[in-house]
């Protein structure tokens, strides 16, 4: 059901609060999910199923247009977990892990989900994308104690989830070069590279430790560590935290922390902050539209997706899908354009 909110300024954007239930969707199980058109919104919004797990379920990626009508879904193969970190790659491809097990999900843009490839034994969460078609795919686990309660699985041979790095893939998914990065430990003490973009310059990919205390820089062209954007003060129990970031094309670098969304300059400074107040914490990702315009965030702890108007902090659009906490499981957002 699609409730008309208010006509905007100048009549340029309806505002629309879906609050449509996914239990017909759940229960069927039917693959609908159309080909891909501009302004198409796609959510990472796994079917929870485990009264122990709470990660675990059915993996599913809804598909919405640009006002945010729903017009399919995909149920995932090869997934058993959280279906996160969602990116349409420069060719057109939606991409989506499965971090506990190691799988990375592809979907052309026909909706059909491409054979899995399986390019190594990690915990994959986060992808970017050079002009040249080279795959960055950053590491999300550390070390070797795993959320309480969720299956994680290990690195063969080893007691460890990961080593939070990045690896670097040809466009035909050759193995290129393993960056061996520094991350920031938070208090979980599992989580490595969670977050990361393409500087629009190519020289180097930004990145975070979600809920750690930087925003670090690796240099691709120089393969070398960069100094941090950001150092964050305090102790990792305060919630000063980094979370999730992105750029615009234009350079500026978006940032969640919390209850706002803070646009950093190429030297961490703060050009401008979006008031999110009871829709910021939880942001499991964000990113700009195709329009440069606007920014679509996707909160794991409400379930509800925003879109935000960046010139002046405006609510554009709402999507509910019903899974909160304690059964949360809204972990992607992406834009096709």
């Amino acid at each position: 059901m699609h409730q008309l909110i208010n006509n905007l300024l100048n009549n340029d954007l309806i505002l629309y609060h879906h609050k449509a239930t996914f239990m017909d969707i759940k229960n069927k199980k039917e693959n609908t999910m159309q080909p891909f058109e501009i302004g198409d919104v796609f959510l990472g919004c796994t079917a929870l199923n485990d009264e122990i797990d709470d990660h675990k379920g059915d993996g599913r990626i809804l598909q919405y247009d640009r006002d945010f009508n729903l017009k399919g879904v995909l149920w995932t193969e090869g997934t058993e977990h959280l279906v996160i970190g969602l990116t349409i790659d420069p060719s057109g491809v939606l991409w989506g892990f499965d971090m506990h097990n190691h799988v990375v999900v592809r979907v052309s843009s026909d909706g059909k989900q491409l054979p899995n490839h399986h390019f190594a034994n990690r915990a994959f969460s986060n992808v970017t994308f050079d002009h040249e078609g080279n795959i960055y795919l950053g590491e999300a686990l550390v070390g070797n104690t795993p959320y309480p309660g969720s299956y994680m699985k290990r690195l063969p041979g080893s007691d460890l989830l990961g080593n939070a790095n990045i690896y670097k893939y040809d466009p035909q998914f050759n193995l290129l070069e393993v960056y061996d990065v520094d991350y920031s430990p938070e208090f979980h003490q599992f989580k490595g590279i969670t977050h990361s973009t393409m500087h629009p310059s190519e020289e180097f990919i930004t990145y975070t430790t979600e809920i750690g205390k930087k925003i670090m820089r690796f240099n691709i062209q120089k393969s070398e560590q960069m100094e941090d954007l950001l150092v964050l003060p305090g102790d990792l129990m305060d919630q000063n935290v980094a979370i999730a970031v992105n750029y615009l094309n234009d350079g500026r670098l978006l940032h969640s922390r919390g209850n706002r969304i803070e646009i950093l300059n190429d030297d961490g400074g703060i050009i401008q902050t979006i008031d999110l107040e009871e829709h910021g914490w939880g942001i499991a990702q964000l990113i700009p539209s195709h329009d440069q315009e606007h920014i679509f965030t996707a909160n794991i702890f409400t379930g509800v997706a925003l879109k935000t108007r960046i010139s002046d902090g405006a609510i554009m659009g709402s999507i509910e899908t019903g899974y909160k906490v304690p059964r949360r499981s809204l972990a992607g957002i992406a834009e096709y354009g």
